[in-house]
């Protein structure tokens, strides 16, 4: 008998700037045990990277040290499979996947859903307020993917 906790799982990505032509730079998401995996990912040139980042994003960087747009795609699909998957509903999370995921002509191998779906018992606003509290109790900075990863888990236990 496994007698292992399994954890909802969670996805939040980071892009190059707050416009309609961002594109995603980093993703992060959680596995049933908790695991968090997080990547950089290398811009595809469709994305005019140069031209769509805000001066704090390295391109160079993302360039030289991010996976290449398939590879992340391939990895998600694996782990997420079948699987529901929650946004914590204020980015553009899904238009970012779903940018990602139409440049290398590929389909999600699992359902997005907003965090609000997690316990009924609290309006999405009362969740996200929590996940505010965690952050500060942790000193998570909630702008990146994978310390909004750890809040949305600790969430998911406290709930």
């Amino acid at each position: 008998m496994n007698l292992a906790m399994t954890h909802p799982l969670f996805i939040d990505i980071n892009a190059s700037h707050a416009d309609d032509n961002a594109f995603p730079t980093s993703i992060a998401w959680s596995l049933p045990d908790g695991t968090i995996k997080s990547v950089i990912i290398s811009p595809d040139s469709d994305w005019d990277p140069w031209d769509n980042a805000s001066p704090d994003v390295d391109i160079q960087h993302l360039l030289d040290q991010g996976v290449s747009g398939p590879d992340v795609i391939r990895e998600m699909n694996e782990d997420l499979d079948g699987q529901t998957v929650f946004v914590d509903g204020l980015d553009e999370d899904e238009l970012l996947l779903e940018l990602l995921f139409e440049t290398y002509d590929n389909t999600f191998g699992f359902e997005l859903a907003t965090i609000s779906k997690l316990n009924s018992q609290y309006t999405f606003e009362e969740l996200l307020l929590i996940r505010s509290q965690i952050a500060d109790e942790y000193q998570f900075n909630l702008d990146l993917a994978e310390e909004n990863i750890q809040a949305l888990l600790h969430l998911s236990e406290r709930l």
